[in-house]
């Protein structure tokens, strides 16, 4: 018996189509298709009843992993397959799920391919693209890493044995649980067992788009790194002769990939220790604003925050506190806490020497006019290399990236200014427990022009203060997320 599992929060729209695709498969065996209400508001939960898919309802945390494993927990088949409410399924795609499991007995899980339902121009390119990335992943450590949650697979005896979907912290429902199942046997990749689906996703401002590849390439970038490296040293260790020019290929292929994820990926530990979150089971969240003190907009969002008792976190520029010294020094008067986030912010500032005598000036700067020797550094548009790193390490810092960020510094620039309410939204949508939230409250060094103007942040900044707290979130500072002094005891 296979059991289809399908997540949906107001998907009455689109949920027609799946249910109809799903019930005119051709697979000849017994099946049951879940659909996890995720509290919805629409009539979502009648569609499903109305196509006889058993309804369960789930409203305790509206995640789509969650959801998952809410509905996995109450399927009976030997074979749980994951599916999506704004996907349609080909006639034949259970049937090639259980004869991929009939064939293979050793497989735990089978992965297949997506297609959007609409077409886009770059559409064929990602298509291509992630195709060949699960070859190679396939090849080179027998599991495919570009893993679709809406056409996925796998035994249900592997999946209670491997703890399910609980505790995973990276995209559970695909890159997290196949990792798992792996350990168990194989993970198939199996590229006609395709779908098509909603291309909602990426139905957004390019910078939009490209802004959530960057955010998912670092986490993904972490989750190789810790999962993945004993297993390229085992492949280079055992890959026979015959597979010696793909080694000569691959290997100087993911040093350069390894290097330019270090530099460029804020919260990629390549170069050393790296703060980008707290812990992930404490439902706090710390505020940071960068490139300050930036006037008015400094002291507005000081007025906000004290209106509210909240404190943040501010990133210092060093020739901006020299031009705002009170501003500065208010922000450590009212209880917040100040880093260090160099002198002059240059944009390639981590590729020579002259960031760390930069680094160490913003230190002399800041204790000179305010008074503390900030214990807390973040490297200006989180670009690091090992040198700088370790001259932060030598001054007695620590590295401090983040987790989600407004992306406050280019959405005007490219889109026109949205509404304080999409961008409190944005933000707020991807804001997770023990996060680091980046915000600005200055553009760099400077002043006075359009690229500084922050009163979208100020406008934003209570509706994402208040909607955070509505959903339970209590606000720290980043020492006080990471459990690290906020100043260095000795004078410079």
């Amino acid at each position: 018996m296979i059991s289809i599992v399908i997540p949906a929060l107001n998907e009455g729209k689109l949920l027609p189509d799946c249910l109809r695709s799903l019930k005119n498969q051709d697979y000849e065996g017994e099946y049951e298709i879940i659909v996890v209400d995720n509290g919805s508001t629409d009539n979502t939960a009648n569609v499903a009843r109305s196509f006889g898919a058993k309804v369960i309802s789930c409203t305790d945390n509206r995640s789509v992993f969650h959801a998952r494993q809410v509905g996995a927990d109450a399927a009976c088949g030997d074979i749980i397959a994951q599916a999506d409410a704004d996907t349609v399924y080909p006639r034949g795609w259970l049937k090639k799920i259980a004869d991929q499991f009939a064939t293979h007995p050793e497989a735990v899980a089978i992965s297949g391919r997506f297609f959007y339902r609409d077409k886009f121009l770059w559409a064929k390119a990602e298509y291509f693209l992630r195709h060949c990335i699960n070859r190679i992943t396939v090849a080179l450590f027998g599991i495919p890493m570009a893993v679709s949650g809406a056409t996925f697979a796998f035994r249900r005896r592997a999946f209670l044995s491997v703890n399910s979907y609980k505790g995973l912290s990276y995209s559970a429902d695909q890159n997290g649980i196949a990792d798992r199942l792996s350990k168990l046997g194989k993970v198939l990749y199996e590229k006609n067992l395709y779908v098509f689906t909603s291309a909602r996703s990426v139905q957004k401002p390019t910078i939009f788009i490209i802004t959530d590849i960057l955010f998912h390439l670092n986490r993904w970038g972490i989750y190789i790194f810790r999962s993945r490296l004993s297993a390229l040293q085992l492949f280079a260790a055992r890959t026979p002769t015959r597979y010696a020019i793909i080694r000569l290929i691959a290997v100087p292929a993911l040093v350069v990939l390894l290097i330019s994820y270090g530099y460029f990926v804020p919260a990629s530990p390549v170069f050393g220790k790296v703060y980008s979150r707290g812990n992930p089971t404490e439902n706090v969240v710390a505020l940071t604003f960068d490139d300050g003190p930036n006037e008015p907009y400094t002291s507005e969002i000081l007025d906000i925050l004290a209106s509210y008792d909240v404190k943040a976190t501010f990133f210092l520029i060093g020739e901006n506190v020299q031009l705002y010294p009170e501003t500065a020094g208010r922000i450590v008067a009212e209880g917040h806490v100040v880093g260090n986030h160099s002198y002059s912010h240059k944009a390639n500032h981590a590729l020579t020497e002259y960031g760390s005598r930069d680094l160490l000036l913003a230190q002399e700067t800041i204790f000179s006019n305010i008074g503390v020797i900030p214990h807390l550094y973040r490297p200006p548009h989180g670009k690091k290399s090992p040198w700088e790193l370790h001259a932060v390490s030598d001054e007695g810092l620590i590295t401090v990236t983040w987790s989600v960020s407004a992306n406050d510094q280019h959405s005007i620039a490219f889109l026109g200014e949205p509404s304080p309410e999409s961008f409190a939204q944005e933000l707020i949508r991807e804001t997770k427990p023990g996060g680091i939230i980046l915000l600005h409250d200055g553009y760099g060094t400077l002043h006075g022009t359009v690229k500084s103007d922050k009163s979208l942040t100020v406008k934003a900044l209570p509706l994402i203060i208040e909607q955070l707290k509505a959903k339970g979130y209590h606000f720290v500072t980043v020492p006080e997320l990471l459990h690290v002094p906020a100043y260095l005891g000795v004078p410079l």
